[in-house]
């Protein structure tokens, strides 16, 4: 009986998998980047750029993307690679809403507080978890375009003095060109 719920699990799944439209491509942007921090500090602008792959079935899609970003805040520049992993809910075959969680590992930090530019990785937790939160165009010729509010929920704070909780806010505008798929 196991072997047949198996067997069947298996047949449906790649049968549903063979159905989809599947696309992917490359995307860039603009990072106005903040932290949400007990201490007062300004924004920074950053970029992202990276790759996207979506998965369609039926008006909705599974998009991964793996991305490199630059966000922080005033005098501290922070580098991730970030893995966002968005649902996505299409209307009218153009518009789209999106909303799903991103995966963050730092690859850099640097701070410049007057004193020339120093490293500060080891003040940081070296991963960050997000929610992505969007809409964007789907345009003729594989153009895309949109916005995004990226939400830390992790606490990236780890220096021995514990300067209190520091979460990532970016709002991100972006474009992207699809290399295959419709």
């Amino acid at each position: 009986m196991k072997k047949i719920l198996l067997f069947t699990m298996i047949f449906v799944g790649a049968y549903s998998f063979s159905s989809a439209q599947v696309s992917g491509g490359i995307k860039g942007g603009v990072n106005f980047a903040n932290v949400d921090s007990d201490g007062n500090t300004d924004g920074t602008t950053g970029y992202h750029a990276g790759v996207f792959l979506n998965i369609g079935f039926a008006g909705i899609s599974l998009q991964p993307e793996v991305l490199y970003s630059l966000k922080g805040y005033k005098d501290v520049d922070l580098t991730y690679v970030e893995i966002p992993i968005l649902l996505k809910k299409n209307f009218a075959k153009v518009v789209n809403i999106h909303l799903g969680p991103q995966f963050g590992f730092l690859t850099k930090a640097e701070a410049d507080f007057g004193g020339g530019s120093q490293d500060i990785k080891d003040q940081l937790k070296g991963s960050d978890l997000s929610v992505v939160l969007g809409a964007g165009v789907d345009l003729p010729m594989g153009l895309s375009g949109g916005l995004r509010y990226v939400l830390g929920l992790s606490d990236i704070d780890d220096s021995p003095v514990g300067g209190g909780s520091v979460k990532n806010r970016t709002f991100q505008v972006y474009v992207g060109y699809k290399l295959f798929g419709k």
